[in-house]
């Protein structure tokens, strides 16, 4: 559950911030697939993963063009969401529906359409 460097570059030089972003959710994605709350090892790194993929969409941000940046803004909400539900090393129902709610609106941000009220 590493996040690679180059794949960020290469995904930025092939599919822009888009890329980038999609790689970084499949990640995390991927990892709270596998999350059993009974296994605190592997809550701990799933958390570890958020962690990074969170600071990993700050650090980017000023690449995502301004037409997109409330979908981003929806998209590092959603992982902070997941970064606090996994932070006391106990995973809830509520808890799950709320990290399950927040990634269904940045998805939903993230695929619809450009924010026409932006100038770049």
């Amino acid at each position: 559950m590493n996040i690679s460097k180059l794949k960020i570059v290469l995904k930025y030089l092939t599919s822009g911030m888009g890329g980038v972003v999609d790689y970084l959710l499949d990640l995390l994605n991927n990892a709270l697939a596998g999350l059993d709350p009974a296994k605190k090892d592997r809550i701990v790194a799933v958390l570890n993963l958020s962690k990074r993929v969170l600071a990993t969409l700050r650090s980017l941000q000023w690449l995502c063009p301004t037409k997109w940046q409330i979908a981003y803004g929806e998209t590092v909400g959603a992982v902070e969401t997941t970064t606090d539900a996994l932070a006391d090393l106990v995973l809830t129902p509520e808890e799950l529906k709320k990290v399950a709610d927040a990634f269904q609106k940045a998805v939903q941000e993230w695929k619809s359409g450009d924010d026409e009220t932006c100038v770049e």
